[in-house]
């Protein structure tokens, strides 16, 4: 149909797009509204409803299925929990839960692109975090062709890679494309990368032999060693408090998308200290407690990792950490340690690496058990790591209960899962914070605008409850920046600090949507004529993912009986204008309709190729 609505331009003249939102809830309270009848009272009912992940896996590590819900038993806080629901994921019946069945996608004109649903939209989504920042920097090339290497090729699923180094970045957002998931690998972001941060085991050990006959030099090699010490602990800190950042921010860009995420966490070490009531200075033989550490360095990261669990639990990550050092050989053995003048004797450093590795190792353990995933370490099949735990993120069984104890108060909840039959081996999450009534009302009334967010994020997955069509193209050349555009734009993070303006430029662009017509709901207006609500939004990201522009708008009409007609067979079609900066890399499309809360999203990569000769002005067709 090539009847068009409106043209509704759209220009910087909006705050910034959405707030940082709260977290969604791990265990969300429904209510049942009020039911009034005469004289009758108000029943009102609260239930809240905990939602489990389980990963149910045999002797040989290989997914089990075929079990049904009187095969498991919930108990919290060592109670029985009576279970609501009951769900099988399996990796090969995901694909006829998709609401519209996979299109063959027509060769596209230029700078047409569609929203249309693949074979992979229900299956997990999947994150990369190739950690750099602890990892030492001769383990990195191994990792990185192993990682190269399982993408090339890669079981079926929508990966999305970050990676961290002096902070957090992402690579690629959500694809299933096999080819540009290697190019983001090979980006020079994932290059030779040496931690301000990480010391090795031999950078650790730099004092040198004292007479045990002088008493002096042993007294300034105990001060030097305690300030070594301390050195240590103080780098340490800042790895274990750039990491816990990461992972919160990993945890908030897949907030707000549904079912289960798969966190697999590549990584040369996992330090100890990332665990609640741990010291970072025990790590090196002493506590602030025991008069150690006479400076203080000593931290805890108690609300910190609270925080960053929860963001991990509410999202439903389940955390895969991968120890991408492979099988280690003891460092005190190399060459270049064999020093007969090192100040520390060989039991003693062979005896904290040993507990040193131990303790990672543990750390690596505990993460996944929390969050319902499984660690790897001691081996070098990377790749056999890696795709055992995607096989265990699609399939598993997820279940859902309603606690006997309904005082939320913010404490912490224990989690028991049985099975009724033995050598299985199950991963779920242990725990969740019961918060009170406050927070989560807080949280629900978030959770609209929460879900309009995650897909505007740049590097979401495309989302096609709503599929449509576009056609952009830029409208003539970029000119230079008013002052009525500077004035929004310092609002968004990409021109936060910007201080001169005399480069930047606007681009403009028409933007056409055409959505499918049967998918929108219409409501009735009388004599026949129907109602619609569609909300249009859309992003710009720089090459970096820092937000530059966004606008959302409403474009609400009342349609003729036979204009919904001829819609309802075809599709309803809206012309924007969009002004966007010139070196604006991405375009996030958002259609949203507001009677239903569905939502379409693409993603779009700029600039766009010129057609033809631009113009300055384009009239709806």
């Amino acid at each position: 149909m090539r009847l068009w609505r409106r043209a509704v331009p759209v220009a910087l003249v909006s705050v910034v797009l959405f707030p940082a939102l709260a977290q969604q809830p791990a265990a969300g309270p429904s209510s049942t509204p009020p039911q009034n009848s005469g004289d009758k009272k108000t029943i009102k009912s609260k239930v809240r409803e905990v939602l489990l992940d389980v990963v149910v896996t045999d002797g040989k590590g290989t997914p089990v299925p075929g079990l049904r819900q009187q095969d498991f038993s919930v108990f919290e806080d060592g109670k029985p929990q009576p279970i609501d629901s009951f769900e099988v994921h399996h990796a090969a019946s995901e694909l006829p839960k998709l609401n519209l069945k996979p299109l063959q996608i027509p060769i596209l004109s230029t700078n047409t692109f569609l929203n249309v649903p693949t074979p992979h939209d229900n299956l997990p989504l999947t994150v990369l975090l190739y950690d750099l920042l602890n990892t030492p920097i001769d383990d990195a090339p191994f990792a990185h062709k192993e990682v190269v290497k399982f993408l090339t090729n890669k079981p079926a699923g929508r990966f999305a890679i970050f990676v961290l180094t002096d902070k957090l970045h992402l690579l690629q957002g959500f694809t299933d494309d096999e080819q540009a998931l290697v190019r983001a690998m090979n980006d020079k972001k994932t290059g030779p990368y040496k931690s301000p941060v990480y010391q090795s085991q031999g950078e650790e050990h730099l004092g040198s032999s004292v007479l045990a006959s002088d008493p002096h030099a042993q007294e300034l090699a105990g001060l030097m060693g305690r300030l070594e010490d301390n050195a240590r602990n103080f780098l340490l800190t800042r790895r274990v408090e750039r990491t816990m950042e990461a992972l919160a921010d990993i945890a908030r860009f897949v907030n707000g998308l549904p079912g289960r995420k798969n966190l697999i966490w590549l990584s040369g070490a996992f330090p100890a200290t990332i665990l609640p009531g741990s010291d970072p200075a025990s790590s090196f033989g002493g506590s602030a407690s025991s008069g150690s550490d006479p400076f203080g360095t000593s931290v805890s990261y108690s609300t910190e990792l609270r925080q960053a669990a929860d963001l991990l639990t509410v999202g439903q990550i389940a955390v895969y950490p991968v120890d991408i050092r492979g099988l280690m050989t003891n460092p005190v053995f190399a060459a270049s340690e064999n020093d007969p003048t090192a100040g520390t004797s060989m039991a003693q450093r062979l005896r904290e690496f040993q507990e040193r590795l131990g303790d990672e190792h543990d750390t690596m353990d505990k993460i996944a058990e929390d969050s319902g995933g499984h660690a790897f370490y001691n081996t070098n099949g990377l790749e056999k790591a890696i795709a055992t735990g995607m096989d265990d993120g699609t399939n598993y069984y997820t279940l859902s209960y309603s606690p006997t104890n309904t005082k939320f108060n913010g404490g912490l909840r224990r989690i028991r899962v049985a099975l009724n039959q033995k050598g299985r081996h199950l991963s779920y999450r242990r725990s969740y914070l019961a918060d009170d009534d406050s927070v989560f009302a807080e949280r629900k009334a978030n959770a609209p605008a929460g879900h309009l967010e995650a897909a505007l994020r740049r590097g979401a997955p495309a989302i096609h409850e709503l599929a449509f069509g576009v056609h952009a193209a830029p409208q003539g050349w970029p000119v230079a920046v008013s002052q009525e555009q500077i004035a929004q734009l310092v609002q968004f993070p990409a021109f936060a600090s910007q201080k001169k303006w005399d480069t930047v430029q606007i681009q403009r662009y028409s933007v056409d949507f055409a959505v499918l017509g049967r998918q929108i709901d219409f409501a009735p207006a009388g004599d026949g004529a129907r109602h619609a609500m569609l909300e249009f939004l859309f992003a710009a990201y720089d090459a970096e993912g820092n937000s530059m522009v966004g606008q959302r708008s409403l474009d609400e009409e009342t349609l003729s009986s036979r204009d919904f007609a001829q819609i309802h067979k075809g599709t309803y079609r809206v012309r924007q204008l969009f002004e966007i900066p010139s070196n604006a890399a991405w375009l996030r499309l958002v259609v949203h309709d507001a009677r239903t809360d569905r939502i379409g999203a693409m993603e779009i990569a700029l600039p766009l190729a010129a057609e033809g000769n631009r113009v300055t002005n384009a009239a709806p067709r």
